[in-house]
């Protein structure tokens, strides 16, 4: 009787949790995008749908950014809107985001395809009143490839259009502030001695399992969470343990940038939450490689369901039904 007390209340606690973290459409508080369409697939052609995302910039964020760029945003930089491209596999492919720069006769409008890897799969300028040369093919395609740790500057690493410097370290602006910002928002960058490794993404991974649709994402998560409960109750497999609480962490970090469906104003300490259960799963699961089951990760499990609860409390839409199960 005890243990299925003990078990329905992992039930409940379990489905909390996911419900709170996929109770929005795919990437958060997204819509599918109609506007500018036919832009949006000139970037990413395979792509099957987009959505948007508007994260909040927080001063602090706007501060290292504009020291990173050495020039400081835009009044529509600080509310961005990125559009998410999603593959017929359901699958992120990356972001798109529309930006501007000051040319030296006057705004540059653009936009710039990243990849999951962080790395330009391509720059547009539309509107401009500059040379054409800043528009064509040759000046842009240079950028393609280029990633964080790239200096976007004339003389370094970019050739001006035309001989026109001051315009094309404008244009050059473009998908170097779409990178900063999106580091800012989504991804971990590398201390620079460590430039040649890969950085650690919070952007939804292409190691997301293929699911129909977010119930069944659910589901997935239930089936790893039951692993590891029946390994404490019944001491079962301790390797699979490990590997579904690994599982567990991916699934959390792949979301933790996700706007709530509930207290949307309170954005940072939601992705807070989301990458503070990440990383104690991640660590539960390392100590249960060592020590198997002990005080520690009986500790450690029961400071997750904390997290979890908190989560719950403060941003789901509503109380999970346990009948549609």
């Amino acid at each position: 009787m005890g243990f299925q007390i003990y078990r329905q209340f992992r039930v409940n606690i379990l489905l909390a949790l996911v419900f709170f973290i996929v109770s929005v459409p795919l990437l958060g508080n997204a819509d599918e995008t109609e506007l500018p369409n036919q832009k949006l697939m000139a970037i990413f052609p395979e792509a099957k749908k987009f959505v948007l995302r508007s994260p909040m910039l927080t001063p602090n964020q706007i501060a290292v950014i504009e020291k990173e760029l050495s020039a400081r945003l835009l009044a529509e930089d600080q509310k961005p809107i990125f559009y998410i491209p999603i593959s017929v596999r359901q699958k992120p492919m990356g972001l798109v985001l529309f930006a501007n720069a000051e040319g030296p006769s006057g705004v540059i409008e653009g936009a710039v395809g990243l990849d999951m890897g962080g790395k330009v799969v391509k720059v547009v300028v539309y509107e401009h009143k500059e040379s054409e040369a800043i528009a064509g093919d040759e000046f842009l395609k240079q950028f393609v490839g280029m990633g964080i740790d790239n200096a976007f500057k004339v003389g370094e690493d970019v050739a001006a259009a035309d001989g026109n410097e001051t315009a094309s370290n404008a244009v050059a602006l473009i998908p170097k502030k779409t990178l900063v910002m999106s580091y800012a928002l989504f991804l971990k960058k590398e201390p620079k001695p460590e430039a040649e490794k890969a950085p650690e993404s919070d952007m939804p991974t292409e190691e997301m399992p293929d699911v129909e649709d977010l119930k069944a994402l659910m589901m997935l998560m239930i089936d790893d969470y039951f692993v590891v409960v029946d390994y404490f109750d019944d001491k079962e497999s301790k390797a699979n343990a490990i590997v579904a609480a690994k599982r567990l962490a991916g699934y959390a970090r792949s979301i933790a940038n996700f706007e709530p469906p509930k207290n949307a104003d309170q954005t940072e300490e939601y992705v807070y939450l989301q990458d503070k259960f990440s990383e104690t799963v991640l660590g539960f699961a390392e100590v249960l490689e060592k020590e198997g089951i002990s005080d520690k990760t009986r500790e450690q499990w029961d400071a997750i369901v904390t997290l979890v609860n908190q989560a719950h409390l403060r941003f789901s839409e509503e109380e999970i039904d346990l009948d549609t199960y």
